[in-house]
Parts: structure tokens; sequence; C-alpha cells
């Protein structure tokens, strides 16, 4: 028996947890030919407002605030008032709810909206930070990358939860969507 493993066979298992993982946040159920998303409720508004708060954080540091540009910074702060609006939504339209189905036409709504904003905070700031920071070195530097990785992981979870053709995952992370909400938590007390 050998007991090695190759690096292919690791990343291959690997893949396959996180496929699991990201099943985990919604089921899917068929009738004939009409097909249910069910959303966790606590998931999509955990991973939002983290989202939220890295966006919130991310503008107040200086060098993204100074790589946006006035109007990039105000076009930002629109899209973080809207995706803060469409958590609200969410948050009303599923009510005390664990768990909701996206098939509702409020809760589509709202999490259309979200992903919809979540996509801005992804071309706005986290394209800035990952953009400017290649140039820059510093703690703060490093703790925004850090910081930009782990909404993009969200961002990433956010959209798998309805893209059934497979996970749409940008880059190969190791975080669980805990691990990616820590460390927004962790980056937003450490700037604010």
């Amino acid at each position: 028996m050998n007991t090695s493993i190759s690096r292919r066979s690791l990343l291959r298992a690997g893949a396959g947890t996180l496929a699991a993982g990201l099943l985990g946040a919604c089921t899917v159920t068929k009738s004939g030919t009409t097909t249910t998303l069910t959303l966790n409720v606590a998931e999509v508004v955990d991973y939002g407002s983290a989202i939220l708060s890295f966006a919130n954080t991310a503008i107040n540091v200086s060098f993204v605030a100074s790589a946006m540009g006035t109007a990039n910074l105000a076009l930002a702060n629109t899209v973080i008032a809207s995706l803060k609006s469409a958590l609200s939504a969410f948050s009303t339209a599923a009510g005390s709810s664990t768990s909701v189905s996206y098939d509702s036409a409020s809760v589509k709504t709202a999490f259309d909206s979200i992903l919809a904003d979540v996509e801005q905070v992804d071309t706005l700031i986290i394209s800035t930070i990952t953009g400017t920071a290649a140039s820059l070195s510093s703690s703060v530097v490093s703790e925004a990358k850090t910081a930009a990785g782990a909404a993009e992981t969200l961002i990433s979870l956010l959209k798998a939860m309805i893209d059934m053709t497979g996970p749409r995952l940008r880059g190969v992370s190791p975080l669980s969507g805990d691990a990616a909400v820590a460390q927004i938590a962790v980056f937003s007390a450490s700037q604010g």
C-alpha cells in the first residue's frame, strides 16, 4: 500500500470537500419540472454583513480611498448603501425562518440585489486593493489584501448558493465561510 499522497489527489480531495461544503449552504429539491433552491438565511446574512463590513472599512483606508478616486468612492458609498438595504430586505423576506426558498419572489429579488451589490464591491473595492497593493507593502496593505481575499471567497460562496452548475470560486481558497468572516472581522477591528 502506497501511503504517499500525490499533490493532484490532495487537490482533488480538497475540491470535493469544498464543493460539499458549498452545497451545505443550500438544498435543491426537484418535483417534476420544478426545481426549488432553499437558502440558509444565517449564511446569506452573515456573508453579506461581512462583505458590507469589509467594504465600509476598506474605503476608509487611505491607500484604497486614494486609488479609487472621488467618483469611484462616491459610487462605492452608493453600492454600500444599496447592499445594506438589500440585506435588510432579505432579512425581512426571510422573517424568522432558518431557510427560505429562493423561488419566492421577495426572497429572489432581495438575494439577486445582494449578488449585484457584492459584484460591485468586487469591481470597485476588491480590484482596487488587489491592483494597488501589488506595488505597496505595509501591514495595512497586507491586512487589506487578506480581507479582500476573504471578501472574494464570501462573494463566490454567495454565488455558488444558486449556481448549481458548480462552484464559481475565482481562486483556490482554503477558507471556509466562517474563516473568511473572521478574517474580515479582524481587518475591520484593526482599521476601525
